[in-house]
């Protein structure tokens, strides 16, 4: 289960709690239209949770039991009437929903959803180790996106499509086929370095910021088949400044990465985020970003 999913959960419970201080409240009034309107919007809030869990996690889960139980004694408050008996049956609601809430943290385990979004089939070879490394902790997608590859002279490229070249045993499919602002991803690889006036890179058929602002974090990899071609104008594009992570494929174009972002006005906080990838600190800020989602 998705961590946004189970907060969303979380939020329904406790708007659950919530409409049950209002329904004592309309017992005590005797507002008994008001009363029935309540009990079936709170039935139908359990039962979308229901619904939602079973969609994800299948039939027989614990949690789904808790729930059609807090659904019987919603029930059994509309057709009771006697008053007293009445709140007997509100405070089994809220012991119930605590319940749920407790079955809900302990049932199900949070898995990430990690997107590795790539342009070049040779670029997706910095990807892989840590596709393989994350494959069976999280779920993990491949997509691919056609680019132009642009060079300094600003000429217009043919737009290039290498997903037949990434292996078919990650199942690649198209960035178009994923609904980013819908699914929110944990974290998103990318490659690069794009294209910027005046520099070489490569310009993807997609809006970076868009991955940016629907993922949860970002992770950068630019790129380079000749490490002379790395350019300080490349660390000052959305793709180098926006990233939560940099990692870079050699202490060279570190060196450059450092020198450029240290000049900027919060140039010793960017300085921080750049990783070699070939060193043991790649694999360190992956570990302790794992930490911090778990």
């Amino acid at each position: 289960m998705r961590e946004n999913m189970k907060q969303q959960m979380r939020d329904m419970l406790s708007t659950l709690g919530r409409a049950e201080a209002i329904l004592d409240s309309r017992t005590k009034k005797r507002e008994t239209e008001e009363i029935a309107r309540l009990l079936e919007d709170m039935q139908a809030s359990a039962m979308a949770i229901g619904t939602a869990i079973e969609q994800v996690e299948g039939d027989g889960t614990q949690t789904v039991r808790l729930l059609e139980d807090y659904c019987e004694l919603l029930w059994q408050y509309m057709v009771e009437e006697d008053l007293k008996e009445r709140f007997c049956k509100g405070r089994q609601l809220a012991g119930k929903r605590g319940e749920i809430g407790s079955s809900l943290e302990a049932e199900f385990e949070v898995r990430l959803e990690i997107v590795f979004l790539v342009c070049r089939s040779r670029a997706w070879k910095q990807m892989e180790r840590f596709y393989h490394l994350m494959k069976d902790k999280a779920d993990c997608y491949v997509l691919t996106a056609s680019y132009k590859e642009e060079d300094a002279s600003g000429e217009e490229a043919v737009m290039q499509d290498e997903s037949a070249l990434i292996p078919e045993s990650v199942k690649p499919f198209g960035f178009r086929q994923y609904d980013i602002r819908e699914r929110k991803p944990d974290m998103v690889f990318t490659d690069g370095p794009y294209a910027c006036p005046g520099q070489g890179g490569i310009r993807p058929d997609y809006d970076f910021m868009e991955v940016r602002e629907n993922a949860g974090m970002v992770f950068y990899m630019p790129f380079y088949e000749d490490e002379e071609l790395a350019e300080e104008d490349h660390c000052r594009i959305p793709q180098a400044l926006y990233s939560d992570i940099i990692l870079v494929p050699s202490g060279k174009v570190n060196e450059i990465y450092v020198n450029a972002m240290s000049r900027l006005e919060n140039g010793r906080d960017m300085i921080k985020k750049i990783y070699v990838l070939d060193g043991p600190d790649g694999y360190g800020a992956l570990a302790d970003v794992w930490k911090e989602k778990r």
